[in-house]
């Protein structure tokens, strides 16, 4: 079992080029080889659970990856959240073929709702995901981290939804690296935090739903009212580019106004000046709204720069 953190970043289709071309840059500057960028890769998954999305709602995912007629069975475990960031068990095995191979579960400690197994016997290939995987090796800071491109479809019987996403996944050395150097990449690149996984993206198709944090009492510390409002923040962002609707650009501005309360003056500062970039796309025609935002570089920097400062009060 190994335990992953990474953070991952959403962007428009119109600046993938940018992104693979800024760290194609990074690694070209390496003089020790311990940078570079590797083969561009094929992947298919296919996720599963029950009609009744019991293993969802037990907190688990079981896929089978193929990358150039390999398989490997994965099982993810929810884990602990981190304000922006995913840390989550999970398990990996080889396959001979694309069939499930449940056995290798007993090595998995299971969720209590999903110990009995029954479910197993109920179980369908709920969606699947297939995209371009681009991957580079960066060292920085003394930090190895993976960048991961991802650019392909989420399909199920539901619909489909679009992958465009880079993951910063930290492989050694300080998890603080991850954030300066997403915001060298946003600094370039119009990036935007994400917190949602491609399986919660299959799930969502089926339910059509958007699934937000569970509010706190408002006598908790100022620190978890202000990581509540943050992921409300990331929420909305995401909703609004699902579902389509720029109308969601008021909760969304909303939630930067809550957030402010809990936050330092110089934040406070970044979010006010965001804020007032965004009034200004309320005057731009409806059907181009949404690509408007999606250009905006401050965006992308406010969210690393408010999602590194809690993190840091955290850790």
């Amino acid at each position: 079992m190994a335990t992953e953190l990474e953070l991952k970043l959403m962007l428009h289709s119109d600046y993938l080029k940018s992104a693979s071309d800024f760290l194609d840059e990074i690694c070209a500057l390496s003089d020790t080889g311990d940078q570079s960028r590797q083969p561009t890769l094929a992947l298919m998954n296919a996720y599963f659970d029950t009609e009744n999305a019991d293993l969802m709602q037990g907190g688990m995912a079981l896929r089978i990856r193929a990358v150039n007629n390999t398989f490997i069975q994965t099982v993810k475990t929810r884990g602990s959240d981190r304000i922006g960031m995913h840390a989550r068990g999970e398990w990996e095995w080889f396959l001979p073929n694309d069939n499930l191979d449940l056995s290798f579960l007993a090595e998995v400690p299971l969720p209590d709702a999903l110990q009995d197994m029954s479910w197993s016997r109920e179980l369908i290939e709920v969606y699947r995901t297939d995209f371009e995987r681009q991957v580079w090796n960066v060292r920085f800071q003394d930090t190895k981290m993976e960048v991961v491109c991802d650019h392909g479809l989420v399909t199920s019987p539901y619909g489909e939804d679009a992958i465009c996403e880079l993951e910063l996944e930290l492989k050694e050395g300080n998890e603080a690296a991850l954030y300066q150097f997403a915001l060298q990449l946003a600094e370039r690149v119009p990036v935007q935090v994400s917190i949602v996984s491609k399986a919660q993206r299959g799930v969502r198709l089926k339910y059509g739903q958007i699934e937000f944090p569970n509010k706190p009492l408002h006598t908790a510390n100022p620190i978890t009212l202000a990581a509540y409002w943050y992921e409300v923040w990331l929420v909305y962002w995401e909703a609004m580019h699902f579902m389509q609707d720029e109308a969601l650009l008021q909760p969304f501005r909303h939630s930067v106004s809550q957030l402010t309360a809990y936050l330092p003056n110089d934040l406070v500062k970044v979010l006010n000046d965001l804020d007032r970039h965004l009034e200004s796309c309320l005057m731009v025609e409806e059907a181009m709204m949404l690509t408007k935002l999606a250009s905006i570089k401050q965006i992308g920097i406010a969210m690393l720069m408010v999602g590194q400062w809690l993190n840091q009060q955290t850790a």
